[in-house]
């Protein structure tokens, strides 16, 4: 009899153990404080994501959806038509998560996550 309450005990730790060493899975998040010293943190979070130039966020970014669309811009020819083909260039995708107690700025095309040190969010 002991050796069975033995065994179950022991796999009852063993399985314990296992959830405590998981790392904790990002979860979709939005603002909880925003000023503009998130939102530069923001804009250079997707410069060093993706490249290219720093990004205009809107004073309500990430405070009612996780998901950040940006579109490209269309430029236009020289007779003010947009270019051919300008339109067709897919938006870019960001996603606010938290894991633990850390923000992070999510780019799926590179799976790439960015903390955000100076960013309070909560997870939706």
């Amino acid at each position: 009899m002991s050796k069975k309450y033995f065994f179950i005990s022991s796999l009852l730790m063993s399985l314990t153990a296992c959830q405590s060493t998981q790392a904790k899975q990002p979860l979709d998040a939005t603002l909880t404080r925003i000023n503009p010293g998130v939102i530069t943190e923001l804009q250079q979070a997707i410069q060093s994501a993706k490249g290219g130039a720093l990004v205009t966020l809107a004073d309500d970014v990430f405070t009612k959806s996780a998901v950040l669309l940006i579109d490209h811009g269309t430029g236009k020819g020289p007779d003010g038509l947009p270019i051919m083909g300008a339109h067709s260039i897919p938006s870019e995708k960001f996603l606010l998560q938290k894991a633990g107690e850390q923000c992070l700025l999510y780019y799926p095309k590179k799976e790439r996550r960015i903390p955000l040190p100076n960013v309070e969010c909560e997870v939706n």
